[in-house]
C-alpha cells in the first residue's frame, strides 16, 4: 500500500514539475521578419526568463488577423502587440495591459528621390506598399491621403507586403511609387544602409498624438498580483545595462505603466480588425 501511495506521489510531483517546465508562449505581432524579431527582442526575452524563472518561447503568426485570432483563442501566455490589437484584446477578450512602450506609432510615406514627387496629390494613379492594410500605419497613411482628396485603395492602389520590412524593398526595386512604414523602422533602421536611405525621400510624416507602438499584455486568466509583479519587473528593465541597450536599439524608448487615456487613442483603428472590415467605406 505504501509503495502505491509513494508511486502516486512521485507521479504527481513529476507531472507538476513538467507543467512548471513548460515554456511561456510569448506572442509577437508580425511587424518585422522572424529573423529581425529574434535579433531585436532576444534581450527582452532573456530578461523575462530571469523574471519569471521560466523559458520564454517567442511565437508569431503569418499575418495580423491570424495573430488577433490566436490572441483571442488563448494561444499565447503573454503578447507584445500593436496598439489597436491590444485595445481589441482588452475590450473584447479581457486581456490585461501590463506596460506600453514609450515609443509612439507614427507613419512616414516614402517615395524614390529620383521620381521627383513633392506632394501626396501626385500619388494619384500610383501604387503604395504597406506592411498590412489593417495596421495603424496604413490607417494613418489613409488619413493623410484623404486630407488631400485621395482614397487609398481607389485613387492609390494598395500593395500589401509580408511585413513593414518589405516596404522599403518594394520602393528600392521600383515596384511602387510610394511606401508607408512606421517611423520606428525608418528613423534608425539597421536594415537600410545610407546609400539606400539617400535614394528615398520622406514625403509625409504623421503628426502626434498617436497610440503607443507596443503593448505588453497578459491574458485574463493571469492573477492581478502576477500582473503587478510582471509590471514592476518590466518597468525596472530600463535600469539595467541590457535594458538601456535594448530600448535604444529597438526604439521602444521605455516601458510605461498603463494609461487608459493613451489606450483610447487606438479606438478609431480597432474596426479594421473586425471580420467584416473593408479597406474603403
Amino acid at each position: 500500500m505504501l509503495k502505491i501511495i509513494f508511486f502516486i506521489m512521485i507521479s504527481c510531483l513529476a507531472a507538476a514539475s513538467a507543467a512548471l517546465a513548460e515554456p511561456v508562449r510569448l506572442g509577437v505581432f508580425p511587424y518585422i521578419s522572424p529573423s529581425q524579431m529574434v535579433s531585436q527582442l532576444t534581450p527582452l526575452q532573456r530578461y523575462l526568463e530571469k523574471t519569471l524563472a521560466r523559458e520564454i518561447e517567442m511565437l508569431s503568426a503569418p499575418d495580423f488577423m491570424s495573430f488577433v485570432e490566436r490572441t483571442a483563442h488563448g494561444d499565447y501566455d503573454l503578447v507584445i502587440t500593436a496598439p489597436h490589437m491590444g485595445r481589441l484584446a482588452q475590450q473584447r477578450d479581457g486581456w490585461q495591459l501590463v506596460v506600453m512602450s514609450g515609443q509612439q506609432t507614427a507613419t512616414v510615406i516614402l517615395v524614390p528621390r529620383a521620381a521627383g514627387i513633392k506632394t501626396l496629390k501626385e500619388l494619384r494613379g500610383g501604387k503604395m506598399a504597406v506592411g498590412n492594410w489593417r495596421s495603424v500605419t496604413c490607417m494613418l497613411a489613409k488619413q493623410a491621403l484623404a486630407e488631400e482628396g485621395l482614397t487609398l485603395g481607389v485613387d492609390v492602389e494598395v500593395i500589401e507586403t509580408a511585413t513593414f520590412s518589405n516596404v522599403v524593398s518594394a520602393l528600392l526595386h521600383g515596384e511602387v511609387e510610394a511606401g508607408a512604414t512606421p517611423t520606428l523602422l525608418w528613423d534608425q533602421w539597421a536594415y537600410v544602409n545610407e546609400e539606400q536611405r539617400r535614394q528615398l525621400h520622406e514625403l509625409f510624416r504623421a503628426p502626434p498624438p498617436t497610440p503607443h507602438s507596443f503593448l505588453v499584455m497578459a491574458p485574463p486568466t493571469m492573477a492581478a498580483a502576477e500582473v503587478e509583479d510582471l509590471r514592476r519587473s518590466l518597468l525596472a528593465f530600463g535600469d539595467t545595462p541590457a535594458g538601456r541597450k535594448f530600448f535604444v536599439q529597438s526604439q521602444y524608448h521605455s516601458f510605461l505603466p498603463p494609461d487608459e487615456q493613451a489606450m483610447a487613442l487606438s479606438d478609431p483603428f480597432v474596426h479594421v480588425l473586425l471580420p467584416d472590415a473593408t479597406l474603403t467605406p
